[in-house]
């Protein structure tokens, strides 16, 4: 139950829902919070114009009790234009068999027919009981560990509207004229809806995502016979990828899992690029800022085809002389870029500061602070979790949550506070791919993120409670409480390790 309300009209006791602006263009590190004393209040008003505030988590006199209308139909307002879509779920009812989807992207024939499989154990219902949203913050969702776990699992643990597809001034085809740090202040954030189930976003995905490849590998041998990119081309393919992440941004994800080669390069910038409209667009961007940032992931490691080859697949420690060396690969993927019809200000600004720290501790020019700017941050961010969660020849990759935990360890130092909080939010306690232990022992895979309650994602049950393979593996959406056959309510235990029980995420899905 949200209501526009003009920040001059705000007092204490309400919930600020969502901003006029970008959470990052605010001091709020959470996005929706209690107005709890007079020096948050006096902030907001300064801040915004307008805010969205939810009467049901308002707290007092402000406080109003749920009605029938359910968490899953209400997507969102806009700020820029109280946008409404009525009846629209949270997770749109699949038309295709998740397997089924995975199958067909292993075999690379007909796409398979739009049903859902007798074994599907998904509960799809269209309302939710007369009730709001549980909170996740029981026993059985606590994370394994304290700390920073404990309080995303808070954050995460609120209830969620999920974001309307396109429902404000800076949805796609907008215009907004802004500059490589982002939104100018007073601009107004995009809210996006997840428009398509992930298993129909795959099969829409698919074809994208190999020209995408396609297009990398080009890339990748125009730049070693000197030849000039093709930026319209790679703009082309982003534009499509971004159109993909608006619609569902966990298929992309899901990809870059299932389509990986033997090739590093080619692979990490995919991953990055991906990551970065995904990031982007949970933080309410434009599509021409997701579509920037998406460009700038493919682009932005251009340079390290100048680098010697040996000095990529070293696995050992290097030198001080080779560590130069390679930092010079953004001074050359800058070069390559200017070379460019379309190296715009904008893309090479973002590329130069990627690897520039918040410490001051990076390079090429040692930035440090508000200096290296938004975008620069976050393609700095993405790019330094892409690379920890993907084997590389000096080191093997890192589960998301040991990621999670190491960019953590890197507020303040490497990445603001305010980036690095955001960006957790983005990725989640349990990001797509992720292996997960449920309560009844039974081991599953999250297969898309659920935007209503983040700690309960959608499912794909590999292993029975003994531990041996399902042959035909039934989803689970743990957003509606599914019950298992002892009676409880199914809900994860824990995260497990990549490659628990055998489990290759190659071939899982066979």
């Amino acid at each position: 139950m949200k209501e526009i309300v003009a920040a001059t009209d705000l007092e204490i006791g309400m919930f600020v829902a969502e901003l006029d602006r970008p959470w990052l263009d605010s001091p709020f590190l959470i996005q929706g919070f209690l107005i709890e004393d007079e020096e948050t209040l006096g902030k907001l008003k300064s801040l915004c114009r307008f805010v969205s505030v939810d009467w049901q988590r308002s707290a007092g006199k402000h406080h109003r009790a749920p009605t029938r209308e359910s968490v899953a139909s209400t997507v969102g307002a806009s700020l820029a234009g109280a946008a409404r879509i009525a009846g629209r779920t949270a997770s749109p009812r699949p038309q295709h068999d998740f397997v089924a989807v995975l199958r067909w992207l292993r075999s690379g024939g007909e796409p398979p027919p739009a049903t859902v499989s007798s074994g599907e154990r998904m509960v799809d219902v269209p309302d939710l009981p007369d009730r709001p949203a549980a909170d996740d913050s029981g026993e059985d969702d606590a994370p394994p560990r304290e700390g920073w776990r404990s309080r995303l699992s808070r954050w995460f643990a609120r209830e969620e509207a999920p974001a309307p597809y396109a429902a404000s001034a800076g949805a796609a085809g907008s215009d907004s004229g802004d500059d490589a740090d982002g939104y100018r202040a007073g601009a107004a954030a995009s809210v996006w809806i997840e428009s398509t189930a992930v298993e129909d976003e795959l099969i829409e995905a698919a074809p994208s995502y190999q020209r995408a490849q396609g297009t990398v590998e080009q890339l990748v041998a125009d730049v070693q016979r000197n030849l000039r990119p093709d930026m319209e081309r790679v703009r082309a393919n982003v534009e499509d990828m971004m159109h993909s992440v608006v619609r569902n941004p966990d298929a992309l994800l899901w990809l870059t899992r299932l389509k990986r080669t033997d090739q590093y390069a080619y692979d990490h910038a995919l991953d990055v690029s991906v990551l970065l409209m995904v990031f982007a667009r949970s933080i309410g961007l434009s599509a021409q800022d997701m579509t920037l940032l998406g460009v700038v992931g493919l682009m932005q490691d251009i340079g390290k085809v100048r680098l010697p080859p040996r000095l990529l697949k070293k696995s050992g420690q290097i030198t001080p002389l080779e560590r130069e060396i390679f930092q010079t690969h953004v001074d050359y993927s800058l070069a390559i870029l200017k070379d460019t019809p379309d190296g715009s200000p904008e893309l090479l600004e973002i590329v130069s500061r990627h690897h520039e720290r918040f410490d001051g501790s990076g390079y090429p020019a040692g930035l440090s602070g508000d200096a290296i700017g938004r975008f620069g941050e976050m393609a700095g961010i993405v790019d330094a979790y892409c690379a920890m969660t993907r084997e590389r020849p000096w080191g093997d990759a890192l589960s998301p949550q040991g990621a999670l935990e190491q960019i953590n360890a890197m507020r303040n130092r490497w990445f603001s506070e305010t980036v690095v909080d955001t960006f957790i939010q983005c990725v989640g306690l349990y990001p797509v791919g992720t292996l997960v232990e449920l309560q009844t022992g039974e081991v599953a895979v999250v297969i898309a993120q659920n935007q209503v309650r983040r700690l309960r994602p959608r499912v794909l049950v590999l292993l029975a409670p003994d531990h041996s393979p399902n042959r035909h593996p039934p989803t689970l959406d743990l957003l509606y409480d599914p019950v298992a056959p002892d009676g409880s309510v199914y809900a994860i235990r824990k995260a497990l390790p990549p490659g628990a029980y055998g489990i290759d995420p190659k071939e899982f899905y066979l």
